[in-house]
């Protein structure tokens, strides 16, 4: 890939020098200094200054000096609080700017299309959608047809739009506390730890054949 680099320079300020007599035809008066930036482009365009140069110009007998090395001394004082007084401008750090803007844009955009952490399920919310929506709570429900198999379910996580919940696998025996703890710590597949569904759905779920009921 090719890369065109090279220098360039920008006038910044133009200005008189009245109190300062021109050395080659002795005029005070007509004498003007210009300032210039120099910068460093890249495909043209402007990266970064680098420096000053001034040029002065007698209006009399156009005496031109380009350099402030080869000013005589009574030029380089007025011409230096010039070179001070000058600004750079914005444009000599066009390519900066353009590339800290793409790089803003480019993270904004990241930002903004990135997953969002869903809100909190606030306490208005939970009244609306139920009481027993809460985290923690367990539900036990039948697996069979009264073959004395169930499964246990418990919510571990509420958003405004989803409830996340594990399952146990097929379980037989009594029911405990002590049972039920140690059946969703020990008999809960890893496809199963954090499953999400619709909160509009939850009521269904409830009332539908499985037949679930929440539990102690």
């Amino acid at each position: 890939m090719l890369f065109f680099y090279g220098t360039g320079s920008s006038r910044l300020l133009t200005a008189p020098l009245p109190a300062t007599a021109c050395t080659h035809c002795g005029i005070t008066g007509q004498l003007s200094a210009t300032v210039f930036s120099r910068y460093v482009s890249l495909f043209w365009t402007p990266i970064f200054p680098f420096g000053k140069m001034s040029v002065t110009v007698c209006g009399h007998c156009q005496q031109t000096i380009a350099k402030l090395k080869q000013m005589p001394e009574s030029y380089r004082p007025p011409v230096r609080q010039l070179q001070e007084q000058a600004r750079y401008p914005l444009t000599n750090f066009a390519a900066l700017i353009l590339f800290g803007l793409v790089l803003a844009g480019i993270f904004g955009l990241a930002w903004c299309s990135g997953p969002k952490e869903p809100a909190a399920y606030t306490a208005a919310e939970q009244a609306l959608a139920g009481a027993e929506l809460e985290v923690g709570a367990r539900y036990q429900s039948k697996a069979g047809k009264d073959d004395g198999t169930y499964a246990l379910v418990e919510i571990t996580r509420l958003t405004p739009d989803t409830v996340y919940f594990k399952g146990t696998s097929i379980l037989r025996g009594p029911l405990t506390p002590a049972s039920a703890t140690i059946a969703l710590r020990d008999s809960v597949s890893a496809a199963g730890s954090r499953v999400p569904y619709p909160r509009e759905m939850w009521a269904q779920l409830m009332e539908g054949a499985v037949g679930m009921r929440r539990i102690k």
